[in-house]
């Protein structure tokens, strides 16, 4: 069976010898281009993969991330005499203050 599917992954593989001799930069040339290389070594082989790095999420991604959690467990219990509206509140000319001094 075949498969098409597959994507193919150019590495680079060198002897110890090479490497040791280019260390620098081989390890930069993984690093920029996130080829891996492939270091052999008395007839095994040992590769060297640059670590993903993790892309930080936009505020627009971590607004949906957030949304897409849906609602809350156990927000069904919540009272229903709290006012959870506190983001406004409405002036009534008429209301008196009480400072609490006399």
């Amino acid at each position: 069976m075949y498969r098409f599917d597959a994507q193919h992954v150019h590495m680079t593989e060198v002897t110890l010898t090479a490497l040791r001799k280019d260390l620098f930069r081989l390890v930069d040339s993984v690093l920029e281009t996130g080829e891996p290389l492939v270091i052999r070594r008395g007839g095994r082989r040992l590769t060297l993969v640059a670590e993903a790095v993790e892309r930080k999420l936009t505020p627009e991604e971590r607004w949906d991330a957030y949304m897409a959690q849906g609602v809350r467990e156990g927000a069904d219990d919540w009272a229903d005499d709290i006012d959870t509206n506190k983001s406004h509140w409405t002036w009534d000319p008429e209301a008196k203050f009480d400072f609490g001094d006399k």
